[in-house]
């Protein structure tokens, strides 16, 4: 006797099949609570702590043989933060609604996977997790405890490095300052000279007021095209990152995730993004102590978590968005002024934002890979050079100029990524002939930045529409006196 199945119902088997098998074997045996290494965290995206990615206090390389320190220049992001207000009013509700799921799989459903169960230890610290209260929409986005820490602890570690430069005293003709208008930056700002100068002097520093718009440390609020730009790859289907959620690497990794966690359907880009979320956040604000949040997932889901943003900066804040090194020219330029000039000040550090230092990096050509970013090259490009990590809380672009004793090229500039020299093709590992520095930045050096540093219809075309509208009026006014003297 022969069995004869409709394949209506065999596509019904087989999908029950493989969704059995999926079960049984979806997911890595992982314990977060036990992984003294934990090296994920440093794969957190802008959300990565800075003490997890610095080099170490025992690090040389920014001595240079037969070469001093004679300027400083910097581009800081803000120290860790508190989440942003639409983060504050959602996630308290979506994190308790998904702790409360998560224990009822594990202890009242029993819906949990056969292998790659949450450890007692993680569901212990998921049972004992608890939103604090005191983080409300009235504090969203401000510097915490540890972002000023970690702030501090970097000005003292290069003013020890670059003491012939910094001195032993706060000289208001020798700094020069500026933060954006936000508590993050202001607040990065003072954690920083107070690592300097300590707590008194530190009173004593006055910041350079900012702008608005501020095209130096905020360019792309000013830019039309980087807004329109920003806004199409958050909608296109067809985009890179929003291919990424339909690609196999990315629902293999939602539906062993969800899986392993104890459900039977897929969670929501939501509900992981909330999870993903608070924990890097709290990593970031208690380093030693383990977010319970992060033991939703293994080293290889936050690898692709990690992708997926990756993807999202570099079609608008990198190489992937054509027009984003233009939009750094203003802070470029005032890179290139200060290495160049001879007198004070000898030190500037400015305080801003992840995009600024993502723009600023592609106009240095820093961190290009040969091939682009995209949604179906997640397996090929894991050693890429590009990554999001590499602008967590606290990042900072340094530029070091040096005086040596070498006749043909006495002066040298180094420029740092988070206090590692960053490797330059043309450079000679990491140590750049000034004479190099200034031709391959020529057009931030000589350029008008304020034509260039904004594509198509923003800025520029708005300044253009004005002129016209200037010269309307002119010729107008023109006219009636023509009339006037014809009467």
């Amino acid at each position: 006797m022969i069995l004869r199945i409709a394949i209506p119902t065999l596509a019904v088997l087989l999908t029950l099949i493989i969704r059995t098998v999926s079960s049984q074997s979806c997911c890595e045996s992982y314990c977060y609570n036990n992984d003294l290494e934990r090296k994920q965290v440093q794969h957190f995206a802008t959300k990565t702590a800075y003490e997890v990615i610095r080099v170490p206090d025992t690090d040389k390389q920014h001595i240079v043989p037969n070469c001093r320190p004679v300027k400083f220049w910097a581009l800081n992001r803000h120290g860790t933060r508190l989440p942003s207000k639409g983060d504050v009013l959602k996630w308290p509700k979506q994190l308790k609604l998904l702790q409360d799921a998560i224990l009822e799989n594990y202890f009242t459903r029993r819906t949990l996977p056969d292998n790659g169960r949450m450890c007692e230890e993680d569901l212990e610290l998921l049972r004992r997790w608890n939103w604090n209260p005191n983080i409300t929409e009235q504090y969203e986005s401000v510097l915490t405890t540890a972002g000023w820490d970690e702030t501090k602890y970097l000005a003292q570690r290069i003013k020890e490095r670059y003491w012939e430069i910094f001195g032993p005293t706060y000289e208001p003709s020798k700094y020069h300052f500026r933060h954006t208008k936000t508590q993050r930056t202001e607040a990065t700002f003072k954690a920083f000279v107070e690592g300097l100068f300590g707590t008194e002097e530190s009173k004593r520093v006055q910041p350079e007021p900012a702008t608005s718009p501020d095209r130096l440390l905020r360019p792309y609020d000013d830019c039309e095209d980087y807004q329109n730009n920003n806004a199409r790859q958050e909608r296109d289907e067809n985009g890179e990152a929003n291919m990424f959620l339909r690609t196999p690497v990315y629902t293999s990794a939602v539906w062993d995730i969800s899986q392993r966690l104890g459900f039977r359907h897929n969670l929501s880009t939501e509900q992981i993004d909330a999870m993903w979320g608070i924990c890097r956040f709290e990593q970031a604000w208690f380093l030693s102590r383990p977010s319970p949040f992060c033991a939703a997932f293994t080293e290889e889901q936050v690898r692709v978590l990690e992708y997926r943003e990756d993807l999202g900066y570099y079609y608008t804040d990198n190489y992937g968005y054509e027009y984003a090194p233009n939009l750094a020219c203003h802070v470029a330029a005032d890179m290139l002024k200060h290495l160049e000039s001879v007198g004070e000040p000898t030190v500037v550090s400015y305080f801003a934002h992840d995009s600024a230092i993502q723009l600023l990096l592609a106009a240095l050509g820093a961190k290009r890979d040969n091939v682009p970013l995209r949604a179906d090259n997640y397996a090929t490009m894991r050693n890429r050079r590009y990554t999001s990590s590499d602008v967590p809380f606290g990042a900072n672009i340094a530029a070091v100029k040096y005086q040596c004793t070498e006749p043909q090229e006495p002066v040298k500039v180094i420029f740092f990524l988070n206090e590692k020299p960053i490797m330059l093709d043309w450079c000679r590992v990491g140590l750049c002939n000034w004479s190099d520095v200034k031709r391959q930045y020529q057009r931030f050096r000589e350029g008008n930045c304020d034509q260039l540093y904004c594509h198509g219809s923003g800025a520029t075309a708005m300044r253009l529409s004005y002129a016209l509208v200037v010269a309307l009026l002119l010729t107008g006014a023109q006219v009636v006196a023509w009339m006037g003297r014809s009467l």
